[in-house]
Order: structure tokens, then sequence, then C-alpha cells
């Protein structure tokens, strides 16, 4: 395909649907994963009977669609009103039941439909959960927006949502308050409602600040899944307030809904399909050169977050230890950022 990427303007697709209906943090969360291409005329976009992953928009041009008896449908970015096919995705059925060929140059921007179908989902769940909450005028907008937009809530089933938000607890803080101390055991999940905090590790050298949290930040949940101690400590350096869960609440609303459980024989299932398939060991790596899976790879639990980086977006990761808690904080921080990810049963049943 004779084709030339361009960068996207946001401008550009505020007139499209869905895009109109969308705020501007929803509209560039979607086109972070879209491309705007410039094609020749006579370029295909899709055939007839096709499953695609993505969402195609004339943005400027002509394509025409040709059903199954070659009747044609033609498509013009000239022709804006509101009920103009030009302002919505060509053919976003699955199969597609038309083939789209340009017929002119055109410029066609592609869309991630499994992302734009995950921004929709908690624009339209989320905005409407936010505003039915804030109304009762104990919960603030912005704190619980952030959330919404995380990685880690896009992966929460959208009906457990309400039950969660209005499971939190809330508290106020003052600057200078130590909300977690390093070393301790966790049993507290926080979100910062209101305020700023420092996120600080003991050194040689005295206490060190690694980060900085604002709005809407979560923090305290590795302990918790884990079932072992902070990590950091968080120390407030402005007045302000905390949303918090028990951890009971934390492992029943948030930990629970997104751990995927696999065993060895869906293993070898995945691996017959077309997808990327990565299994990661998280155990330190002489328990892994002991007893080690076949193609399996080792990254420590503790070494885990500074690879994600490098990380393949498409690939499903399987994560697996000696069925300990470590699997499970491994998947958990997998899918925290983003990523597809399940928990291998080395046995022969799906239990946990």
């Amino acid at each position: 395909m004779s084709e030339t990427e361009h960068p996207i303007n946001i401008d550009l697709v505020k007139n499209l649907s869905p895009f109109s209906d969308l705020s501007d943090t929803h509209v560039r969360d979607i086109l972070k994963h879209a491309t705007l291409k410039s094609l020749a005329s006579g370029k295909m976009l899709f055939k007839r009977g096709e499953l695609s992953e993505s969402c195609y928009y004339l943005i400027n041009g002509s394509v025409d669609l040709l059903n199954e008896s070659f009747e044609i449908t033609a498509i013009s970015s000239a022709s804006k009103s509101s009920n103009n096919a030009a302002l919505h995705p060509l053919d976003n059925q699955q199969p597609h039941q038309y083939s789209a060929v340009t017929t002119r140059k055109s410029l066609i921007l592609i869309v991630d439909k499994n992302h734009m179908d995950i921004v929709l989902t908690w624009d339209q769940a989320g905005n409407y959960l936010v505003t039915d909450l804030s109304q009762e005028g104990s919960i603030e907008r912005d704190w619980m927006t952030c959330l919404l937009e995380s990685n880690l809530f896009s992966q929460i089933p959208p009906a457990n949502i309400q039950q969660l938000f209005c499971t939190f607890h809330q508290k106020s803080v003052v600057k200078g308050d130590a909300i977690l101390t390093e070393g301790e055991q966790g049993d507290l999940f926080y979100v910062l409602e209101k305020g700023q905090a420092n996120v600080t590790k003991q050194t040689d050298d005295g206490p060190h600040i690694v980060a900085s949290l604002n709005t809407g930040d979560f923090f305290g949940e590795e302990a918790l899944v884990g079932n072992t101690t902070r990590n950091a400590s968080i120390i407030m350096t402005t007045n302000g307030s905390l949303m918090y869960l028990t951890k009971d609440d934390f492992k029943r609303l948030l930990q629970e809904p997104v751990q995927d459980f696999i065993t060895l024989d869906e293993l070898d299932t995945l691996h017959s399909s077309s997808q990327p398939v990565v299994l990661i060991d998280v155990r330190l790596p002489g328990e892994y050169k002991f007893d080690k899976l076949d193609d399996s790879i080792n990254i420590p639990l503790n070494r885990l977050r500074e690879r994600l980086p490098a990380f393949d977006p498409n690939a499903t990761y399987i994560v697996l230890c000696d069925g300990g808690r470590r699997r499970e904080l491994g998947a958990y921080l997998l899918t925290e950022a983003g990523f597809t990810t399940k928990i291998l049963n080395k046995t022969t049943n799906n239990s946990h």
C-alpha cells in the first residue's frame, strides 16, 4: 500500500463520531493508538468478509464501498452534514460487509478498534458514575476521573465500578503526615484525593525522594498484593485528603477482578494461536536455573518494573513462579501497566 503517515491534530477529528462526544483527554488517548495516512487513488482499505482490528475514517478525499453484488456506495469528505457517512467509521461491522477502495488521493485515519472500545466504555460508564456520585457531595470528580483513565481500571469490569467507589473511605491529612512508612506491614490501598506527597526511600545517606504524587495518584497496592512490607515511605508535602480501601476490599474489588489464571493445557492452546506469548518467571536467577519451564525467560520480580518499557504491547504475558504470591504481584504490575496478562497454574486444575 503506497502511503505516507502524517501527525494527527486533535482538531482534525473533533467533528467525527464518537470523538465529538468525548473529552479532549479521551480523544488524545484514542489518537495515541491511531495513524493518519495519505493514500493514492485505487488503494484498498479492507475487503468484504475480513475481520478488522481497526476503524477507518475518511478525513479527506473519497472512497467507494462495494457490496457482494458489486453495487457501489460513494463516500466523499466534501459533504459533512450530520448524517454524512464520512463523519463515521467506514463499514464498522465485523466482518466487513463491504470492500473499501479510494477513488482519489485520500487522507485516512486508522484507529485501534479495541482501544477505542475501552475508552468509550470508560467514558460512558465512568462519566455517568463520576457525575452521579459527585452530586452526592462526598466525592470529588478529579481523583475519580484520574483512576478511571488509568491502565489498571480499564481492566476492571464496569459493573464493579459503582461498588468500588462507594466502598472508599475518606481521610484528611496535613503537611508532614507519613501516610506509609518503609518497612511496615501494608493494610490499606490509597488514592490521593487532594494535595501532594513525596515518595521517599531510605539510603545510607538518609531518606531520598524518588517521586512526587498528585491528585488521582494511587499507592500501597504492592504490599497488599504480595502480602509484604511497604517498599517506600509516603510523606504529605501539603494539606490534603486521601481515599482508601481496606486490604480485604482491595483484594475483592481491585485485585481479583484483574487476575486471569491459566492451566498448562490452556497455555498449549494459546501457544498454537497466532498471537505472541511470553512466559515470565519472576523468581530469583538461582531458583529459575534449578527448575525452569521451557521457553520461559527470567525477570526477577524486583527487576520487572524497569523492564516494562521494552515489552511488546501486542503480546500476552504469562507470569509464573513456584506457585507463590510473587506471580500474582508480577501479573498485577503488568496489568497495571496496560499489558494483557495471565497467571500460570502448573497444576491440572484451575484453583489458586
